[in-house]
């Protein structure tokens, strides 16, 4: 039906020819429109990065970065009202989000460094989360760490909401528990170093 309406409404090759060409500038024009958005937002993003490939959005206002988004160094949005990070995020030095205002960690997240979440507004971790350096959940309200969390460095749990540790707990450093009170530690956590109170 909506062929034979085409038809009808193009009578000659001259008018044939004129909608080829508007069909085609118009798909070109908006296949582009989500590269040239990202393309902008990496521009933005270069304000921001040093010579290292480090990312400082310290007490930045609310952004969007980039979809997905991997930093050659250090990202740290320390005091941010950045609340989203992006789906897919890749970090090859440091993470700090400490007194942020982002709310969750992505499931596709690669850190080569610590992951520093001190004061941040995330609540919880996902399972399987790998760390490969240091991580602190100091004065977060995260209640429980998720099963098979891996920590590369040290663990920092003071002031934080934690009253237990997860099965299969792996740490290579050592746990500063800053004072709060375990209800249990499982036989099956493995801690390299030590725990401290």
């Amino acid at each position: 039906m909506a062929n034979a309406r085409i038809q009808t409404l193009i009578t000659s090759p001259c008018q044939a020819w004129i909608a080829t060409v508007a069909i085609a500038f118009f798909a070109v024009l908006f296949s582009g429109q989500s590269q040239a958005n990202q393309y902008v937002s990496e521009l933005k993003l270069l304000n921001y990065t040093d010579s290292y490939g480090n990312v400082s959005l310290r007490n930045a206002k609310k952004l969007t970065l980039p979809e997905p988004m991997t930093v050659n160094g250090n990202l740290n949005l320390e005091y941010s009202n950045i609340e989203q990070l992006p789906r897919k995020l890749k970090v090859k030095g440091n993470l700090n989000l400490a007194y942020s205002a982002v709310k969750q960690l992505p499931r596709q997240l690669v850190v080569f460094g610590y992951i520093n979440l001190a004061h941040s507004q995330v609540t919880y971790l996902n399972t399987g989360l790998q760390v490969r350096g240091d991580l602190s959940l100091m004065g977060t309200k995260i209640e429980q760490l998720p099963p098979y969390l891996y920590v590369g460095g040290d663990l920092y749990l003071a002031n934080s909401a934690i009253t237990a540790l997860p099965k299969f707990l792996v740490v290579k450093g050592d746990i500063y528990l800053g004072g709060i009170q375990l209800s249990e530690i499982p036989d099956d956590i493995t801690v390299e170093g030590k725990i401290y109170q």
